[in-house]
């Protein structure tokens, strides 16, 4: 408490002075003129007061001059306008910014049953009860997206207020526009400061936005202006939290009423953890897959022969009875949306000379989910339909094999038998009447294929290189070989099968383990391409491509997204001369979008958005240590009153004290 009126000094002087007139004054007695009158022994003897009555007279005059006293020395302490320390010092504005990413969901540090957010706004309601009356604050909330819940002012209730409505929000927190937004809140103005509330679990982006605004190296308005200071409170805990940081599904191509489900766990925690990943479509659980993950690991399940023929899935992790409620962490990455896309006919192309008929039997009886092109050896090098296969099929018999190959996966019988150069897998000689004497029985290649006792006039020995695996062989001689090739110098990788015989030359087609092995082959490789359609995490605006999500971009110009589901407010967005949209995808959920124009104008598809961010899941405090000037010290102390003057409260108090005086003094009480 200051005085900023009189001082002590001056105070004093008037004090002791008016005390002394007072003292003076009740000292003084009042003689009474004494008469002797008749019967005057009576009136003493009826008017003699008791003992008792005669010390209240005594005391009373002792309280009336005390009471002076005290009305004296409240007129000199509002001569001294007394005010808090608060009050007198040069006005400040703060711009709190509070972290509501992911993280802050998580637990709170020795305090059981608080979040780490509580904590943190446990902060800023002290920092806003400490400002004084002429002090100014906003607050700045930074999640994915920065918002201004509390604009900037004086009046401290709308900003508490504007606390009770901050809530985490998925994803991470983006500091260097919340930090930039204040930066220019507090341009211009008197005392600017900056306040950063966070759990000190930041992505990299967010992490340098802090360091460089601790380090003064941004200035508030212009280069000549001083920097505005920075400091940070933290709110830390305990780092235990398992995350879905991927889930997808795809259909089988045989059995369109089966799917495949891909989920990756990851404990980002620093002790093992255990939880039960449950898969489920329209509520009913279709798959369930326990996990168990040491520190730090990461795990990618696969959880095959799913019955879902519906395409929205949702992917939760629980805990197994009895475990620690704390090692799952924040709520919203443990649960995870995906849509099963539409199964596109897989397009294969066979190049034939028309005389294998046991290949294309085998192949037509497969064409409920391919799609089949024959094209003739002469044509095999400029055909269109070569271009956009998902996998060529080469049996041309003695003819030379096209040149230049296909780019893509290639299928070819006996590729060495007229130029052993010119094949992918080279021939390294001839086998006269070859047995097939060994397999490689747990390749899905094989997979029900029985080769025992086929027949084969000729064959070609394959040339190996490290990496390929060996499906056949004839008395340990390479005849069947698939190779993975890496790609490289404007080539995509692709894999390629090589089946060292003519199937014109062996009694295999007729044998029942043909049409498996084909079947196996189609299989195989339809399985191998890009069947998951990946998830859009959160964001403000995430760039989606249209055509990536089965939505044609001929002619497109605009999308009308709805979501997540069961929300229904529509938005429409622009689409760019690429294909190419911004998707605002704020909560995750399953989104819609539907095509306004263009050739697609009216097709509708589903897109499933997930937090999906190993960087909002992770709770570990990643700012390490801060600069002793960067650290935040405890709030001011609350002021007790807010913008009256603490004199006329004074005046008032001498008021009050002088009323009670003349109402006792009235009522005979003090007199």
């Amino acid at each position: 408490m200051t005085l900023s009126g009189w001082t002590w000094p001056e105070i004093l002087p008037v004090f002791a002075a008016g005390a002394a007139a007072i003292t003076a004054l009740y000292l003084l007695r009042m003689r009474r003129r004494q008469v002797v009158v008749p019967f005057a022994a009576l009136w003493q003897q009826v008017t003699r007061e008791s003992d008792t009555r005669r010390l209240w007279k005594k005391l009373r005059r002792l309280l009336s001059w005390l009471l002076q006293l005290v009305l004296l020395a409240l007129l000199c302490a509002a001569l001294g306008d007394p005010r808090p320390d608060s009050w007198l010092r040069d006005p400040q504005t703060v711009a709190i910014v509070v972290d509501r990413s992911a993280s802050v969901a998580g637990p709170a540090a020795g305090e059981p049953g608080l979040t780490r957010l509580d904590v943190l706004l446990r902060r800023a309601r002290a920092e806003l009860a400490g400002l004084g009356p002429t002090d100014r604050a906003l607050v700045i909330a930074a999640g994915a997206e920065v918002e201004v819940p509390g604009p900037l002012g004086r009046d401290a209730a709308p900003l508490l207020r504007a606390l009770d409505g901050i809530v985490p929000g998925p994803g991470e927190a983006d500091l260097g526009r919340a930090l930039a937004l204040a930066r220019a809140a507090l341009a211009g103005q008197a005392g600017g400061r900056i306040l950063v509330l966070t759990d000190g679990a930041l992505d990299e982006a967010a992490g340098d936005a802090l360091a460089t605004c601790i380090s003064g190296h941004v200035s508030s308005d212009s280069p000549d202006a001083a920097a505005i200071p920075c400091q940070v409170a933290r709110a830390g805990g305990p780092a235990d939290n398992l995350a879905l940081v991927a889930f997808a599904a795809r259909r089988y191509p045989g059995d369109r009423e089966r799917i495949e489900v891909l989920a990756e766990v990851h404990n980002l925690g620093d002790g093992p953890a255990s939880a039960v990943l449950e898969v489920q479509a329209d509520g009913l659980v279709v798959g369930r897959q326990a996990v168990q993950l040491g520190p730090g690991e990461r795990r990618r399940e696969v959880l095959r022969e799913l019955d879902a023929a519906r395409t929205r899935l949702v992917a939760n992790l629980s805990l197994e009875p009895g475990a620690d409620p704390q090692q799952l962490g924040p709520p919203d990455d443990d649960r995870a949306y995906a849509v099963v896309p539409p199964l596109p006919p897989f397009k294969v192309v066979l190049v034939t000379d028309g005389s294998d008929l046991f290949l294309e039997a085998a192949l037509l009886t497969l064409q409920e989910h391919i799609q089949l092109t024959g094209v003739g050896p002469a044509d095999a090098a400029s055909h269109p339909s070569l271009a956009e296969a998902d996998l060529v099929i080469i049996d041309v018999g003695d003819r030379p094999l096209p040149d230049p190959l296909p780019p893509g996966d290639l299928v070819i019988f006996d590729p060495a038998r007229v130029a052993p150069d010119a094949a992918p897998i080279r021939g390294a000689g001839e086998l006269v009447r070859p047995f097939l004497t060994e397999q490689h029985r747990e390749h899905p290649l094989l997979d029900g294929v029985v080769l025992k006792d086929v027949n084969l006039r000729r064959g070609t020995r394959l040339a190996t290189e490290p990496g390929d695996t060996v499906l056949v062989r004839s008395l340990g001689e390479p005849l069947v070989v698939l190779r993975h090739e890496l790609g490289g110098d404007g080539r995509r990788p692709r894999a390629v099968l090589a089946l060292g015989f003519d199937p014109r030359q062996t009694d295999l087609p007729l044998r029942t383990a043909f049409p498996i092995l084909v079947a196996n082959i189609i299989g195989y490789f339809e399985q191998a391409r890009p069947g998951f359609v990946a998830s859009v995490p959160v964001g403000p605006s995430r760039p989606v491509a249209a055509a990536e999500i089965g939505l044609g971009a001929q002619d497109l110009t605009q999308v009308e997204v709805r979501g997540p589901e069961p929300a229904d407010s529509p938005s429409t967005v622009p689409v760019d001369a690429t294909g190419v949209f911004r998707l605002r995808a704020m909560q995750p959920g399953i989104y819609r979008v539907r095509a306004v124009d263009g050739a697609a104008a009216g097709a509708e598809v589903l897109v499933a958005v997930n937090q999906a961010s190993v960087a909002a899941s992770d709770l570990h405090d990643r700012l390490g240590e801060l600069p002793p000037a960067a650290l935040a010290g405890e709030a001011a102390a609350p002021v007790p009153v807010r913008d009256e003057p603490l004199w006329a409260l004074l005046l008032l108090a001498a008021a009050l004290l002088i009323a009670i005086e003349w109402a006792t003094y009235h009522r005979r009480v003090t007199v």
